[in-house]
């Protein structure tokens, strides 16, 4: 499994922090979580915290990718 760091963790936290209150996120094919949930189980850093820091965190390493190919285009 991919190994998670700090930062990685703060990162996400700060990420779901900024989002809107009414966000939904389903993880893991399960019921979706609000934005509470979502950071009960960051805080927790429980396997539910832990998929959604993998699932957020591998969303903004494509983004930087594909940004990166965008801007050398």
């Amino acid at each position: 499994m991919t190994e998670i760091t700090e930062e990685d963790w703060e990162v996400v936290k700060h990420r779901i922090e900024s989002m809107p209150a009414h966000i939904r996120l389903a993880v893991g094919g399960k019921e979706s979580l609000s934005k509470d949930d979502l950071l009960d189980h960051i805080e927790k850093r429980d396997s539910t915290g832990k998929r959604i820091v993998i699932m957020q965190m591998n969303y903004l390493r494509f983004f930087k990718t594909e940004m990166g190919k965008l801007a050398n285009e």
